[in-house]
């Protein structure tokens, strides 16, 4: 029988990876389980502040809003980014992030909580274009997708557990809090509870910053692999000189494409997304444990059991079929959930078909988050410094989307409009974005491009001296 250490052991060791490839990877797991435990925490959130602090439905998207606006300033960042060091570009946003979180649990209302929220997870993600340059340089690239599915398949679990503990925290306060006399009869699993939800949502808040602070601060021993004839001198930043870069979305018509890819499956799903705890609460009558199930326990479990396979079939497959797959997955999970609203009434389908749905998701959640922001764009960026443009612009697009799709969610909301209508508008694009892809596979084949990220980037080792 395999004892505990023996098992830990293995899972540090990395899929089949050795010397600073290994040592990254164990770091790398390290920071992604912190930073998925605070994940975990933080999507119950919105539902707290929901049900307990009686945030309107509109504000739901703020947190997404106010994020994509400061992501706007990233094509600057990028330019800054590409001929300097990476780490530091790692840091200084994960730090401020925490702060930010730990700010968040001293706000007042709904409005400063989500607009704080919103500009720690704005830092968060400035700092995923530099973390995913670094492992580019420090992952061999026929193992890179699996690596990278393996630490996200093991986030996904930590994801799981936080979140589920946290709602059950949450749920059990609420219980005890709404007993008639409870909070005047002076027992001590009172006190221990916080005395009201409110109060143990602001101590989870806290919580999740503390861990999220943990975990940049281990990323941050990573040893970055270097190249020095990758890079070059002019490090001036500038506006201009950073929107002469991005000009490589013009010059590139392959990246062109797939940023249009990119641009209406994000939207679609940023258009319903926030509104999902809204969704099953209302609409569903579900509670804080159950909600929390649906939104995103049961996926990050899914997550976790299949994100190690689906990075295994990434480094193998054509990038435009595995988003093909994932886009298809994650549009019938919306179009399911709007099969269940019409449902409302019969008591076995609107269990089962949510479960349904939330388990397609899941089985290609991981697959869309290491495509997006760790793998998608090395298929079209050169090795080097081009990796941090091209995500910069990923991260651009991201901010788009965000400000975009939230300012529309909040629009809608705000003239009344149900959340089932937008859960179908994302469900019809989610399905026209994955036939999008299925037709650029087709046209890159045609046109004889590379089939596999692997395929692109081993045509630039072949060429080095």
């Amino acid at each position: 029988m395999l004892s505990l250490g023996t098992v830990a052991r293995s899972l540090f060791r990395g899929p089949g990876l050795s010397g600073n490839a290994r040592r990254t990877f164990r770091l790398h797991l390290t920071y992604a389980v912190l930073d998925g435990a605070a994940g975990g925490i933080l999507l119950n959130i919105p539902l707290w502040a929901f049900k307990t602090l009686g945030a309107p439905v509109w504000q739901l998207p703020l947190r997404e809003l106010y994020s994509g606006i400061g992501m706007i300033v990233s094509l600057y960042l990028g330019s800054w980014m590409a001929s300097r060091r990476k780490m530091p570009f790692v840091v200084v946003p994960g730090v401020l992030a925490g702060v930010g979180l730990l700010t968040t649990s001293r706000m007042p209302n709904t409005l400063l909580i989500f607009t704080v929220l919103g500009i720690s997870a704005l830092f968060e993600i400035l700092a995923r274009p530099a973390i995913a340059t670094i492992l580019r340089q420090n992952y061999p690239v026929e193992r890179r997708a699996y690596a990278a599915g393996a630490v996200r398949k093991w986030s996904s679990l930590a994801f799981l557990a936080s979140g589920v503990m946290s709602a059950v925290l949450l749920h059990l306060v609420s219980e005890h809090h709404e007993i008639p006399g409870y909070a005047a009869s002076g027992q001590i699993g009172d006190w221990l509870m916080g005395r009201s939800v409110g109060h143990t949502g602001r101590l989870l808040i806290v919580l999740a910053g503390t861990l999220s602070l943990a975990s940049f601060l281990r990323f941050r021993q990573i040893r970055v692999e270097k190249d020095p004839a990758l890079l070059r001198q002019d490090v001036r930043p500038g506006v201009a000189k950073s929107f002469r870069e991005a000009a490589v979305v013009a010059r590139d018509v392959r990246y062109r494409r797939y940023l249009l890819g990119c641009f209406l499956d994000g939207f679609c799903q940023a258009l319903y997304l926030p509104l999902l705890w809204a969704f099953f609460s209302s609409d569903l009558g579900f509670g804080y444990v159950s909600c929390n199930a649906l939104v995103h326990s049961i996926p990050a479990l899914l997550a976790f059991l299949m994100t190690g396979a689906v990075g295994h079939l990434c480094d193998r497959w054509n990038p435009w079929i595995a988003w093909a797959v994932i886009r298809l997955m994650i549009a019938l999970d919306a179009l399911i959930l709007v099969a269940t609203y019409y449902a409302v009434g019969f008591v076995p389908v609107i269990i089962l078909l949510p479960f349904l749905s939330r388990m397609m998701r899941g089985t290609v959640q991981g697959g869309w988050w290491i495509m997006w922001w760790q793998i998608g764009v090395t298929h079209f960026a050169r090795p080097g410094e081009d990796t941090s443009r091209y995500m910069f612009i990923m991260v651009f697009l991201h901010g788009a989307i965000r400000l975009v799709a939230s300012g529309t969610g909040i629009l809608f909301t705000a003239l009344g409009t149900p959340t089932v209508a937008l859960l179908l508008a994302g469900g019809i694009g989610g399905t026209l974005s994955a036939v999008y892809s299925l037709r650029m596979a087709s046209w890159e084949r045609r046109e004889r491009h590379p089939d596999t990220i692997v395929d692109f980037e081993r045509q630039f080792v072949k060429s080095s001296p």
